[in-house]
Formats: structure tokens, sequence, C-alpha cells
């Protein structure tokens, strides 16, 4: 009997909003040290997909709710020819909402958000590398940082964590004014152009602490001010700059989900003539420490989830119910927002995996209010910041890794795909 799933609360907005201008696909590589092997690629993900059925599934639609259901196709390895995150065509695809990509070094998962968040992928993206390098030959141990391609898929990385620790309860749900937008000119052809930079981890988190922050807080501290110097500092604006910033609800609750299990923290600087780093870092690290809070976080989760547990939502058909989260997130969502920045951490790999991985990237998609994002990772102490862009402009992006380097004096190796425009 094929084994089917509810989608969980993130992926439905997700499943109702996606579009060419937002396809709501993110991207987790890694570049190997050696050129990849289509075969031994393919090999690999023929025996990891069965142990990660969350992700093993196709789309389904139904009268309330869509929902997720076993797919017994073989999902394909793709060589890479397409801008990063595009949208998946279901009929070129076998069905799947992922792809497994390759090209030169890099294997490249790019997963639709309705699936999962950053911490699932990672994780299959660790056992498919995992696997690959096995099949190669290579000598590793998994160290227990791998979920074994040959055990059984446990029921807790199954299960909807939102709805497990769902309690009804009064939810404070803050009403934001709308954010500074960032704009431009739209690339041609359409598509998505990447602009990576990596430097050391270690060195950063020891220039972050001086400053008294974390690293997420500098690096999105430097992204205000990139934005403000970039773009508002000789003009009239009053929208505030403001970031959003996806949390792991797992660093709260016990969960051990490959489903989505986040929420998002907004945080923010109001622009001024006067504005310096110092007073941006200052703020930003108030703000986000007592977003992170578990009180906060918490009440953040339940306001989502609250909505979609109403009665009355259960008898809505489903082309109204994404009516109404496309109103929602376009009107309060996307508005109260400047550019997200998302943070994966630190993947952690075996040491005898190590050798043969160099580093990682995340690539988050841009969106049509929001067409600037930036994802960051860090692998074998190489820290990656990708700004993915819809337009032409890159005069944050430049702003950002000249004011990193020139702050931090850290060593910044910059590279592109060179879609549309290459970086000058």
């Amino acid at each position: 009997m094929d084994r089917w799933f509810k989608i969980d609360n993130a992926g439905k907005i997700f499943r109702s909003v996606s579009k060419e201008s937002n396809t709501s696909i993110f991207r987790i590589s890694m570049i190997m040290n050696e050129p990849v092997e289509k075969e031994l690629l393919q090999k690999a993900l023929d025996t990891v997909l069965v142990r990660f059925p969350t992700l093993s599934v196709k789309l389904q639609k139904g009268v309330f709710w869509d929902y997720l259901n076993q797919n017994n196709q073989k999902l394909l390895v793709q060589r890479e020819e397409q801008y990063p995150c595009c949208p998946l065509k279901a009929d070129e695809n076998n069905g799947f909402l992922l792809r497994v990509l390759y090209y030169n070094c890099r294997i490249a998962l790019e997963v639709f958000h309705s699936l999962t968040d950053g911490t699932g992928a990672v994780e299959f993206l660790k056992t498919l590398v995992y696997q690959y390098l096995c099949l190669a030959g290579k000598e590793i141990e998994n160290e227990g940082l791998i979920l074994d391609p040959d055990e059984l898929p446990n029921k807790y990385e199954m299960e909807d964590s939102f709805d497990k620790y769902y309690q009804s309860m009064p939810a404070r749900r803050v009403t934001e004014t709308k954010a500074f937008h960032i704009k431009g000119t739209p690339l041609e052809p359409f598509g998505n152009n990447v602009i990576h930079g990596v430097m050391s981890s270690s060195l950063l988190n020891s220039i972050a602490k001086q400053k008294g922050s974390t690293i997420t807080e500098y690096l999105t501290s430097a992204l205000i001010y990139s934005i403000y110097t970039g773009s508002m500092q000789f003009g009239i604006y009053k929208e505030p700059i403001r970031v959003t910033i996806p949390v792991n609800l797992r660093r709260i609750f016990p969960s051990r989900t490959l489903r989505n299990f986040f929420t998002v923290v907004n945080v923010g600087v109001e622009p001024s003539e006067e504005l310096c780093f110092e007073t941006v870092l200052e703020k930003v690290s108030s703000q986000l420490r007592d977003k992170l809070q578990k009180d906060n976080l918490y009440s953040v989760m339940v306001s989502n989830v609250k909505l979609e547990k109403l009665l009355v939502a259960r008898f809505i058909p489903v082309f109204i119910k994404n009516m109404a989260m496309r109103y929602g997130f376009e009107n309060f969502g996307e508005n109260s927002k400047t550019i997200t920045l998302s943070n994966i951490g630190s993947i952690k790999l075996p040491g005898s995996m190590c050798k043969f991985v160099d580093r990682g990237e995340v690539i988050i998609y841009p969106t049509f209010k929001s067409p600037v994002n930036c994802g960051v990772c860090t692998v074998n102490d190489s820290l990656t910041v990708t700004f993915s862009r819809t337009i032409l402009e890159a005069d944050i992006i430049r702003c950002f890794f000249s004011f990193l380097s020139r702050e931090s004096g850290l060593e910044i190796k910059v590279y592109s795909n060179n879609w549309g425009k290459v970086y000058e």
C-alpha cells in the first residue's frame, strides 16, 4: 500500500504561492575535490531515496487540502544546465518535487519547500554524498553523523512537528509596517544569478565575538548596512530595512523530523543620515536575541498554525484557501521584509569524509518583491555567503563583500554563475 502524507503547515504556504517568479525551490550543494561521476551518483541516489520517504513523493490534488503520495518512479540525476532553483516541472521529473544535479565537482540538491526545510535537505545531501563516496571506493566511516542508507526510516523523522507541538493558546501576532524593497532591472533572459563569497568561518567567528555578536548577527548587520550604503544613503527613505531570518524550531523542541519545522523572525533598522555599522549591529543583536527566546518563537509558530486549525478552514475548497494564503503572503509576509538571510550553520561531516569535500553552498530563491536573497553555510571551516538575484543591479552585493573585507580584514574568494550579467 502506498504511503501518503499531509502537507505540513509551512508546506501549505509554499504550495499556494509558488510560481515562476517565486519558485519556492532552494538548493544545498557540496563541492567535491574531484569531478562527479554520473553513474555512481545515480546508484547512490537509487539507494538513498528509499531511506527518505517524505522526499520520495509526488503531489496529489485534494478537495480541501492537497497531499503528498508515495512516488514509485525513478528519480534521475541531471547535469546542471539551467539557472539554480528554476521551476520544477512534474512531467519532466517523473513527478518528483526535488532534483539532484551535478556539474564538474558539484553535487546539488534542489527541493520544493513544501517537502522539507534546510535541516531535512542537509541530512539527505549528507547521506547521498556519503553513499556516493562509498561507491567510489573511499574509506569513510559514518561516525554517527550520517543517516545510514541501509537503515529503515524512523517514524519520528516523518512526523509533522508543527501538529505535534501545537497547543491552543493566545498568540501574539504582530502586524509590521511595509519595509524598504530592493528594485532593479529584470535579468534577460529571466533567471537566477548567484554570487558566492567564501571565507574562513573560524576567523569570522572570532571577529564577530570581538564585537560581542554571533556570526548571524554580524552578517545580518553587514547586510543591512550594505543595503543602506548601496541603495538608501543619499535618498529620502522612510521604510525600515528589514531582514527575514528562518529559525530552526528543533532548537527549542526535541524534534527529529525531516519535514518542515521552522519559523521566521524579522529584524530591522530605520534609516537615518548618521547610521553607522556599530549602531546597526547593536540593534540587530538586541532584536534577534529577544526574538529567539523560546516563548517568542513558540508564539509565532502558534499564530501560524492556529489559522490552519480553525474548524471552518477544513470545509473550504483548497483553491479558495490558496487564494487567501497568497493574499496574506504578498500583502503581509513579502511587504514586511527587504531580504531573507538564511544561515544553515555548520554542516557536520564525519572526519573521514572531510578530505573529499571542499565546501558547501546554499541558494535561497528570490521572489518578486525580494529579488535579492542570501544563503549561508559552513563546511570544513569554509563559510560561503551566496547571493541570488533576478535583477541586473549588484550594488548591494558589491557593498557587502567590500565592506566585509574592509571591516574584518578577511580574505574572501568571490565567484559567480554569470547568468544574465557577469559580476564585476
